[in-house]
């Protein structure tokens, strides 16, 4: 069977949870919906981890996300697979890697026969609608929400030009409705900020303007949900998790494999499973996120997804998850300002070492051309992430790194050949599978 009829075809099978079956439900496998929680996942756009307090970030602009991690748990080492908004976005929905799910191009899709998050839920007689950006602008046959809610024609404030339309107000009203609507079904929310992304919002009420502005108000309505779930008596049994998409806005962030173009913001609060207060030093992933709410959702992850869930990490029985995760960059963008020129990346990182290949290195990063280093980078870079946090010595070179580079060189050979990825050709593979539209 072909991998794509598989994924399409594959059920959800019993799960092996301490949690009681219910016979006769549609073929489902549901768990009745007082053992269920709801689940509320909120996504930032563009947003940089230290930007966020409970990150570190002094003062802090983000009182709600604070408030989440003092009741909740907060990750310092979760990452995204890539360094762009779709494809980690299209990882977290489908719970595989970016050359594989087919969305590894900025503003492209699945490929057919994907499976992803909404479809999952309503198999497992969730309701799951979506809120705001997805950024899958082409949907796979198996990538339908039951319900989405529009955001509403108001701009929020500081948003006064016409380039900031992007940036209008969440129907909180109409999410009231739908977390609120009394059915035997429970609810999965997915809602996507367009917010701290650019444009950067004018001057508001509170004297913030900028980046600053923009983080705030994203945070507000963030706080506006939660209090929904307060106020309609759902906070006890509810799932929230928090992260950001990518890191963007300063040098070796959006567009990178660095350490800082990979990690994220993650933080995570279920009433009577997670411990309030807690860290973990787990090394996750967006792939991760997709079989952990099948799993609490009721359902068995399938063994073709390329994440595991982290159910175990959530409840505080382990803080070990990874030991290695790899990532991969896809440069050309095949959305209303396409980019043609292909630069991909790929890269793997252990416990101690981050590998890069820049794959198209001699002609220079073409989104990074007015970095500092010119956006020319070395074919192999190697850094050792304990000793040199900052990722600045590169030990590509240097004799005394060449077993582990060779090694680890090896290792992105392999995971290349699994993901069916060939670099620059996968990259023109994208723009002649997304063409311009007329």
């Amino acid at each position: 069977m072909k991998r794509r009829d598989f994924i399409k075809t594959m059920g959800l099978g019993v799960a092996a949870t301490a949690w009681p079956w219910v016979a006769g439900s549609a073929g489902t496998g549901a768990l009745p919906t007082k053992t269920r929680p709801n689940i509320f996942i909120y996504i930032a756009d563009d947003q940089y981890r230290d930007s966020v307090g409970c990150y570190g970030a002094k003062p802090s602009h983000t009182p709600n996300i604070d408030r989440l991690a003092k009741e909740g748990l907060r990750f310092t080492h979760a990452f995204t697979p890539s360094a762009i908004c779709t494809p980690n976005r299209g990882c977290l929905l489908s719970g595989l890697y970016p050359l594989r799910n087919g969305a590894h191009a900025n503003h492209s899709g699945f490929k057919d026969g994907v499976k992803s998050l909404p479809n999952y839920m309503k198999e497992l007689n969730y309701r799951a609608a979506l809120v705001g950006k997805d950024g899958i602008q082409r949907p796979s046959d198996l990538y339908e929400w039951e319900t989405k809610i529009e955001k509403t024609d108001q701009r929020v404030p500081g948003a006064d030009e016409p380039i900031h339309d992007r940036h209008r107000k969440s129907d909180l009203a109409a999410i009231e409705r739908f977390i609120s609507f009394k059915s035997a079904r429970p609810f999965c929310l997915f809602h996507a900020a367009s917010l701290p992304h650019q444009p950067y919002l004018n001057e508001i009420d509170n004297g913030l303007s900028g980046y600053d502005a923009s983080n705030w108000y994203m945070d507000y309505e963030f706080g506006e949900v939660l209090k929904l779930l307060r106020q309609n008596g759902l906070e006890d049994n509810t799932l929230v998790l928090y992260v950001n998409d990518n890191e963007a806005g300063r040098p070796r962030t959006k567009n990178t494999l660095y350490e800082t173009g990979t990690r994220g913001a993650m933080v995570a609060r279920w009433p009577g499973h997670i411990k309030p207060g807690s860290t973990t030093a787990a090394v996750v992933s967006f792939i991760d996120i997709l079989p952990t709410l099948i799993e609490i959702a009721g359902g068995v992850p399938p063994s073709d997804l390329d994440g595991k869930t982290i159910v175990d990490v959530l409840e505080g029985r382990t803080n070990h998850h990874h030991d290695e995760l790899f990532f991969s960059y896809t440069c050309v963008s095949v959305g209303s300002k396409r980019q043609e020129i292909p630069y991909p990346i790929r890269a793997i990182r252990t416990e101690r070492y981050r590998y890069i290949r820049n794959l198209n290195h001699t002609i220079g990063h073409p989104k990074l051309l007015s970095d500092d280093d010119g956006g020319m980078q070395a074919y192999e870079e190697l850094y050792d992430i304990i000793a040199d946090p900052g990722e600045t010595k590169n030990l590509a070179e240097l004799a005394d790194f060449q077993q582990v580079r060779r090694k680890l060189s090896a290792k992105v050979d392999a995971w290349m050949k699994q993901m069916g990825d060939r670099g620059i050709e996968s990259e023109l593979e994208a723009l002649i599978d997304f063409p311009p539209k007329k």
